[in-house]
């Protein structure tokens, strides 16, 4: 027999859900809950004690696990591989109506709506329902991986396989939410042609670091020109500053190898006749961007060594300068290390750049500096010193999203400068 607790809250739960309306115009009747859980009113209070713990119990409860499945997700996928032979368009078909057929006749749909109508001040309720959120994705995440590991295909940035889960779970559930109002607005086929249209936008078969805007690329940058020619009269009123500041953004969302002078040309509204002519590479954009911080760094790190800073201060100063710099111009800075590091030998690209943007060149006067006064030790070039200290900044601004400059100059000294043993005996040093 089921326990008198479950059965008071079912009663509770089948009055909010077949008359909702009478509930919010009179409220939960503890006498009608009774009754219908066929137990009398004083048993209702001996259970729950008041009225409130039991409201707050019945929210909590709307979160319950979904109706058992006839199979887990995965199974459900490896079935549909089977029967389609692996073609992407028909497994994803196939996998949307065994989803939305699921959720639109599970009652947890409907609670996990009722906690957000009814229990969003209750952090309990709340609590419990992103736990059932995340493990709805949880369960997706898995699945998206191994089609894309399957497929041999990656998603286009920024989308990650948590965010296409959540992005599903609520596509399919607005749908069921849709249906419960308007059955004929949803035919059974919708959820899985939008499917469809939906990850083939997202796919990027040639893992090529593609950006979603590349799936209506070629609309886009028609439309962008078109209205620039119809609505500007020509030109931005700078283009080069245009230029550079439609770089910032593609280098961001693409990155700077998949980033094309077109796609660049499109979002400034030039032509890419008139982006040749301001920047004859790729790079030269970098180069533009950077070269004024770049002199600003110079022209600080003169004064300086001019005022006669000490070097070690000095060092200091320049590198928390530095690390500031490569905060600010993330996007140009980590061109920048892609540019000097992947161009080809064949090409002076990289040279070129090394040349205009010297930052590790920058630092030597301060290296031989400190050597000569005894601060720093002679047992290094001070060339290669001075790269290895500008390196590092950039590399660890780069790859730890936060802190200050400071901190990173701090992780960077602390290796760098001041080593990683805490000492050395005779024998561990080895041969010299």
């Amino acid at each position: 027999m089921v326990p008198v607790r479950e059965r008071l809250l079912d009663a509770g739960q089948a009055l909010l859900f077949e008359d909702g309306f009478k509930v919010l115009n009179r409220g939960l009747n503890v006498a009608e809950i009774a009754a219908r859980a066929e137990v009398s009113e004083k048993t209702f209070f001996a259970t729950f004690g008041d009225k409130g713990r039991y409201v707050e119990e019945l929210l909590v409860r709307f979160n319950r696990p979904p109706a058992p499945r006839a199979g887990t997700v995965v199974d459900v996928v490896e079935q549909a591989l089977a029967e389609t032979k692996g073609d992407p368009r028909c497994l994803l078909r196939t996998v949307s109506t065994w989803n939305y057929e699921l959720l639109r006749g599970d009652p947890a749909t409907l609670m996990q709506l009722a906690t957000l109508v009814l229990g969003r001040g209750h952090q309990g309720a709340m609590r419990r329902l992103r736990q059932t959120y995340a493990a709805y994705d949880e369960a997706g995440v898995r699945v998206y991986r191994s089609m894309l590991a399957r497929w041999s295909a990656s998603l286009r940035a920024p989308f990650t396989p948590e965010q296409l889960a959540v992005v599903l779970t609520a596509l399919v559930e607005g749908l069921c939410l849709r249906h419960l109002a308007d059955p004929d607005a949803v035919p059974d086929t919708l959820l899985g042609d939008t499917v469809v249209a939906l990850v083939g936008a997202l796919l990027d078969p040639e893992q090529g670091h593609g950006h979603v805007d590349d799936a209506i690329a070629p609309l886009a940058d028609e439309v962008v020109r078109a209205y620039r020619v119809d609505r500007l009269d020509g030109l931005p009123e700078n283009p080069r500053n245009a230029v550079i500041a439609a770089a910032r953004h593609e280098f961001a969302a693409r990155g700077y190898y998949a980033t094309t002078p077109d796609h660049i040309a499109a979002r400034a509204g030039v032509p890419l006749t008139v982006l040749r002519q301001l920047f004859p590479v790729k790079a030269s954009i970098v180069v533009g961007a950077l070269r004024p911080g770049c002199g600003e760094l110079r022209s600080l790190l003169d004064d300086d060594l001019a005022l006669g800073v000490a070097p070690r201060h000095l060092l200091r100063r320049h590198l928390e300068r530095l690390a500031a710099f490569t905060l600010g111009n993330r996007e140009f800075a980590e061109a920048l290390v892609m540019a000097v590091v992947h161009d080809t030998a064949t090409d002076d690209t990289a040279d070129g750049i090394s040349r205009e943007i010297d930052l590790a060149g920058m630092l030597v006067p301060v290296v031989e500096a400190g050597r000569a006064r005894g601060d720093f030790g002679a047992d290094h070039d001070p060339a290669t010193l001075a790269r290895t200290l500008t390196h590092s900044t950039l590399l660890h601004c780069l790859t730890h999203r936060g802190g200050t400059a400071a901190e990173h100059v701090d992780a960077v000294e602390a290796l760098a400068l001041h080593g990683l043993l805490a000492r050395a005996a005779p024998d561990e040093r080895g041969p010299r």
